[in-house]
């Protein structure tokens, strides 16, 4: 049977209405899928709430003792270089340098998208180094999944860099903390994360180095949105409370009943992002 002009013209103003219901209903079973395997974040009007998997262990030296001379180092990616929040100076860096007194001089060491692996490729700020806290794993669990095309650096190789990285912090003079990647605001995600935060903590202790996790830093104010939409950059108000809890967990130089009266400056980055 041959189509007139008519029922031609017909099932042309058909086809754009049956792709667009296809189109939809590819979405919905899309975003069902993503429901369903908790890659949702929890977004709010504001941001995104974190999901608080459990605390881990800390250890073993609490308070952590902050040396009266030498530099304070962090090393890390976004979250600690800040690049999201518009610079260094707005990152927890730069909180934790405001709240302790007694110390000449605060360095972030750190770029956007950072591994483990990338920052062994790049030399260690000159000076003698007092602490290094460290805070890496993000970017190596390639936290967004299928969503990002970030590949996920094998678990393996996340703590053997982890490792070679404290050894040289170590070998520069540092008190080396390791601190677990920070939580993140899906559930999916914090699935990936999950085994670099223990692996993270399994590093400090066969490096001899001090562990802190982060996640306590959000726990008095669970509903609060302290990620950004993209569910995994921290927030200006998370910054602050983890460059504070940070502090809260180090003895200061005028603490420990030194006589130094100079206060930290405001960090600077040694790699800018």
């Amino acid at each position: 049977m041959v189509a007139t002009a008519g029922q031609a013209t017909g099932l042309t103003k058909m086809r754009p209405r049956g792709i667009a219901g296809l189109t939809a209903a590819v979405l919905t079973l899309a975003g069902g899928m993503a429901a369903w395997t908790g890659e949702v974040p929890r977004w709010t009007g504001s941001g995104t709430r974190m999901v608080l998997p459990d605390l881990l262990r800390a250890g073993p030296a609490d308070p952590i003792p902050l040396p009266p001379e030498g530099l304070i180092l962090f090393v890390g990616d976004s979250n600690t270089a800040g690049s999201r929040i518009g610079g260094a100076s707005g990152a927890y860096p730069a909180v934790f340098a405001k709240t302790i007194s007694g110390h000449p001089r605060v360095q972030v060491h750190a770029f956007g998208g950072a591994t483990v692996a990338d920052l062994l490729q790049r030399p260690l700020p000159k000076g003698p180094l007092a602490v290094a806290f460290v805070m890496l794993g993000t970017n190596d669990a390639a936290t967004r999944g299928w969503l990002s095309e970030k590949r996920r650096v094998p678990l393996e190789t996340y703590r053997s860099n982890l490792s070679e990285l404290a050894r040289r912090l170590h070998k520069a003079g540092a008190s080396v903390v390791i601190l677990a990647p920070p939580p993140v605001g899906s559930t999916a995600m914090t699935r990936r994360l999950a085994p670099y935060r223990l692996a993270a903590r399994e590093v400090a202790e066969d490096t001899s180095s001090d562990f802190r996790d982060p996640v306590a830093a959000f726990l008095p104010s669970p509903q609060t949105a302290y990620l950004q939409r993209d569910a995994l950059h921290l927030t200006p108000e998370a910054q602050r409370e983890l460059g504070l809890w940070l502090a809260t967990h180090t003895t200061s130089a005028s603490e420990t009943g030194s006589s130094s009266t100079g206060k930290p400056s405001p960090p600077s980055a040694s790699h800018p992002s």
